[in-house]
């Protein structure tokens, strides 16, 4: 059961972008969910990067009085030759068409790591891709298998090091087919979701902000994560004003990874009623 579709209520904080060790962060659900009940969270949601585990798991914990849950992913889509990240909040989780596009997805993102391991084989007779296969790392440290891989090697120190390998290689999203913005959108619609862009401000140029947001809203977007800890005060200003402009979602959200990266869960402190949601929280049994 869920509740109808509403404006959010409450005077308490939103974190709707939020990732778990089932994806690169370092938490567990119910960590998450504790963490977020003590920075006075009302309104949460765990976006794991192309997977829908974290989000289930999420779904069959107990809900505290108080607090509002909502299903949410967070999907890789290629538009002009640029990576987009579309939130998918309120879906089905257990809508076989959208799981197998999320499994899809998924297996994308790791094609990408398998290429670049592919280029460093060809420089390092210790790199091979069967080698990387068979490899396994503790998902409580976060971050993915590649970053892992390159200090099991001896190539990087720190996970955070190993950011250096793409770039030196010229390796980006690009390498594979990762579906455009509106094939995405449509797939969260389909699962009876709303499609939100992920940080604006960390891909658009300011300069450059409301010619590309006409172009990607055009493909199926129905919001921008306006709040986000990165965010200037004139980029999320902006946001506000183009939703507020066009009739779209307002969402939050920390990009939190638990310990692999610095935002914590309940940046950047943005309250609830300063949300505009059009989609379903989760109801408790």
């Amino acid at each position: 059961m869920t509740r109808p579709p509403a404006y959010a209520a409450g005077a308490g904080l939103a974190d709707l972008h939020i990732h778990s060790l089932y994806s690169d962060g370092t938490l567990t659900p119910e960590e998450i969910l504790a963490l977020a009940a003590a920075a006075g969270v009302s309104h949460l949601a765990i976006t794991d990067h192309d997977t829908l585990e974290g989000t289930r798991r999420l779904a069959q914990l107990p809900i505290p009085d108080g607090l509002a849950l909502f299903t949410g992913v967070e999907l890789d889509a290629l538009e002009d030759g640029l990576n987009y990240h579309i939130l998918g909040y309120g879906v089905c989780l257990y809508d076989e068409a959208f799981a197998r596009f999320v499994r899809a997805e998924g297996e994308l993102l790791e094609e990408v790591n398998r290429q670049l391991i592919q280029k460093l084989s060809a420089d390092d007779a210790r790199i091979t891709l069967p080698d990387y296969d068979a490899f396994t790392y503790d998902q409580h440290l976060g971050g993915w298998k590649a970053l892992h891989y390159f200090i099991h090697k001896g190539l990087t120190s720190s996970l955070q090091e190993g950011f250096s390998v793409y770039a030196r290689y010229h390796h980006t999203y690009r390498c594979v087919p990762f579906p455009g913005v509106a094939a995405v959108c449509r797939a969260i619609h389909q699962a009876g979701g709303k499609a939100i862009l992920a940080h604006p401000g960390r891909v658009i140029p300011a300069a450059a902000l409301y010619r590309v947001l006409d172009r990607l809203c055009s493909l199926g977007l129905d919001g921008l994560e306006c709040y986000y800890p990165s965010h200037s005060e004139w980029m999320t200003e902006a946001c506000l004003s183009y939703c507020r402009a066009h009739g779209l979602l307002i969402t939050a959200g920390s990009g939190c990874h638990g310990s692999f990266e610095a935002t914590q869960i309940g940046d950047p402190r943005v309250r609830a009623d300063q949300l505009v949601l059009g989609f379903s929280s989760i109801d408790k049994p």
